[in-house]
């Protein structure tokens, strides 16, 4: 917002010329006086020495030739603006100086009559020094968060991964923060169930307090305590190992739960009649139900998928585990309930930490079984095989499998699912082509940085901006 001088034919009818030159000098860093044939005339300047040498060599040139070649367009757009007699606008437009360094200017252009126009220009170097450092802490903060992202996701994939049965608790409250699945089966929970609830609690009342005074003999001496729970009713045979750590400012006890017959019990698994083969192939291989809902999957599966126990893979559908939408797994389905089997088929695995994994799909119908249902076998693409088949794959699987859907599927999804296959496309292009730059991304598609984002997560794309 600008305010101009309301009566100045009043105030600064004495001003000479002399007098108005020098207000024009202290009032701008560098002030440029244009011919109508845009060429600097005069100029003066309040730049430091080391800034301004060879600008006094400017008077005479034309002016285009001593800026920047990106910062033509908005100097002819200045002078033409002036001249038509357009309001005052500031223009950022950026010198060249001698060795090649830049010199940038936000200018204010006045035409004072007889062909002449006057530029009068601010030094943002300062200004971009901050912008300069602003971006660099950003980049700075930025790494750091998705640092401290990377150590949680490595810190929980070993909680919850390892083999002994852990539960972390409030030392003063007594309340559990975090048990991994192996500590919720031991006590019979489920891994949810277990946070908020006292330790003692889950224990027979003839025990809750030996492991209350357990809990209090960790806080007050700070070495760690066993306490062994074996005998009695409780036929669990457990023992509990207590340590106090510290997290910043809060006070935690580890503690681990061991059972003697742990080990016999880990390996009591049931049995799916599959041999050493399937159990153990390179391949990922899924059983489900006829609704889709995964029964068992092997080693290589949870590997491609990112999970860390088969207990967390049971039970969902195995849909969950894949970057598509709800059409083409109907179509799958479909085809191997019409024909038997499938073979290639085209997909993308979306793992537990946002990786992505482009794999070939075959499926086979085993409704002869108790329960019916389907079996998969995933194999990884090379990055090469990926490169090549990838491509429109899932534009031109929607395409061809399109004929079939009609009658079965309404035709509002069938044209909501396509136009979702083809955003994503689109988005994944532009990531590819902004080297995962999402405000570049966001720009190019035409897109604001937040609705961009909206859609990342809507089709589970991931990006390491």
């Amino acid at each position: 917002m600008t305010a101009e001088f309301q009566h100045p034919e009043t105030h600064l009818l004495q001003a000479d010329v002399r007098t108005v030159a020098s207000l024009l000098s202290a009032a701008a860093d560098l002030t440029l006086v244009v011919d109508g044939n845009d060429v600097i005339d005069d100029l003066s300047h309040n730049l430091d020495q080391a800034s301004s040498g060879g600008i006094a060599a400017w008077r005479g040139q034309p002016v285009e030739s001593v800026v920047r070649g990106s910062s033509r367009p908005v100097l002819k757009k200045m002078l033409r603006s002036a001249r038509e007699g357009d309001p005052a606008t500031r223009f950022d437009v950026n010198h060249l100086l001698e060795g090649e360094r830049d010199l940038p200017v936000q200018y204010s252009a006045f035409s004072v009559g007889g062909g002449q126009t006057v530029l009068l220009g601010r030094d943002l170097r300062v200004v971009a020094e901050l912008q300069s450092r602003l971006l660099v802490n950003r980049q700075s903060l930025e790494r750091n968060t998705r640092n401290q992202r990377q150590a949680e996701a490595h810190y929980r994939l070993l909680f919850e991964t390892a083999s002994e049965a852990i539960v972390i608790v409030d030392a003063v409250s007594g309340k559990i923060r975090e048990a991994n699945p192996r500590a919720a089966a031991i006590l019979g929970f489920a891994n949810a169930g277990l946070s908020g609830r006292k330790l003692s609690a889950l224990f027979q009342k003839h025990q809750q307090a030996d492991v209350q005074a357990m809990l209090a003999g960790v806080l007050a001496s700070g070495t760690p305590v066993t306490l062994d729970l074996s005998g009695g009713q409780d036929d669990r045979g457990l023992t509990l190992a207590a340590e106090l750590f510290r997290a910043g400012d809060l006070r935690l006890i580890m503690v681990r739960v061991s059972q003697p017959d742990a080990a016999s019990g880990r390996e009591a698994e049931s049995d799916l009649g599959l041999d050493a083969i399937v159990r153990n192939a390179a391949e990922g291989i899924l059983l489900t139900d006829e609704q889709g809902k995964v029964l068992w999957a092997n080693e290589s599966f949870l590997g491609l998928a990112g999970v860390p126990l088969a207990a967390h893979v049971v039970g969902r559908a195995f849909g969950d585990f894949f970057q598509w939408s709800g059409i083409e797994q109907d179509v799958l389905l479909q085809n191997v309930r019409m024909h038997g089997r499938v073979q290639a088929f085209a997909g993308t695995v979306k793992g537990a930490n946002g990786q992505t994994t482009d794999v070939d799909l075959s499926a086979v119908a085993m409704l002869d079984r108790s329960p019916p249902g389907y079996g998969f076998v995933i194999r990884q693409l090379s990055p090469e095989g990926a490169r090549q088949g990838r491509g429109n794959s899932d534009l031109t699987r929607t395409a061809e499998n399109l004929v079939e859907m009609i009658g079965r599927v309404p035709m509002k999804d069938l044209v909501r699912d396509t136009t979702d296959v083809i955003e994503k496309m689109c988005i994944e292009a532009a990531l590819n082509l902004t080297g995962n730059n999402r405000a570049s991304a966001a720009r190019v598609l035409g897109l604001s940085r937040q609705a961009l984002y909206l859609k990342m997560n809507r089709f589970g794309i991931a990006s390491d901006e």
